[in-house]
């Protein structure tokens, strides 16, 4: 029986950030971090990519079909648009952890 590992999780979550809001792709870096800022409530992005980085924060089920061909049209391709996707996702995901991760540290150093 293998031993089981704990992961480190905000090195994981810090890789992931990394890897898709800092990585090489079709767009911009600097773009992806202002929509996955955006999504985590952060200022407003570009109006073809605004829209779609709010709807991904508060309701990604609800993202429509014209939301993401704007972005396919503004990003260039569909690839782009994915990225872009992503990184909303990311950016919205990473701040629900957070906000998680601290509400867990305030309740295991709250007085008992």
């Amino acid at each position: 029986m293998r031993p089981l590992h704990r992961a480190d999780h905000g090195a994981l979550a810090e890789a992931l950030r990394r890897r898709v809001l800092e990585g090489s792709g079709e767009t911009d870096a600097n773009l992806r971090r202002k929509v996955a800022e955006r999504a985590a409530g952060g200022p407003p992005v570009d109006a073809a990519y605004d829209d779609l980085a709010l709807q991904i924060a508060t309701a990604a089920n609800r993202v429509t079909d014209p939301q993401v061909a704007a972005a396919v049209r503004a990003a260039g391709s569909e690839k782009a648009a994915f990225e872009i996707i992503a990184a909303a996702a990311v950016g919205a995901g990473l701040l629900r952890w957070q906000l998680g991760i601290s509400v867990v540290e305030e309740a295991a150093n709250a007085p008992q």
